[in-house]
């Protein structure tokens, strides 16, 4: 991939209200289209997290900032998987067929339904 090479202007506000500002050189790699799409779909998550916050502070009842902590908890998660599919995408295109099955598991465990009834181990030690 060819590297760009972007300036950077810094501003930095000084205590006493002076500016300084300093410019900068630094390499930048373009995103591959599979970590670009990563990326596209990461904003998204943000900006929907970042409406249900909105929504989450304007709640009238502890119930309704509930479910809309479930909402986001449901945001994320749904990001995490997304993440995993564009992968799992990529390694299926790249013919990498041992990622793409690694890739599949993790998939598959995220999005099964929690199990019911299976005790929870706890514990033995006593102090």
């Amino acid at each position: 991939m060819k590297s760009l090479q972007i300036t950077i202007l810094c501003l930095i506000i000084l205590g006493a209200g002076g500016v300084l500002f300093a410019e900068e050189s630094a390499p930048v790699r373009e995103l591959s289209p599979m970590m670009t799409e990563i990326m596209a779909s990461m904003e998204t998550a943000r900006l929907e997290v970042a409406d249900l916050k909105l929504r989450y502070d304007a709640a009238i009842d502890d119930q309704a900032a509930m479910e809309i902590m479930r909402e986001v908890a449901r945001v994320k998660k749904e990001s995490r998987v997304e993440m995993m599919r564009i992968q799992l995408r990529y390694a299926r295109l790249d013919g990498n067929d041992e990622l793409a099955g690694k890739l599949e598991e993790i998939v598959a465990k995220m999005t099964a339904p929690p199990a019911k009834g299976v005790p929870i181990p706890r514990s033995t030690d006593q102090k």
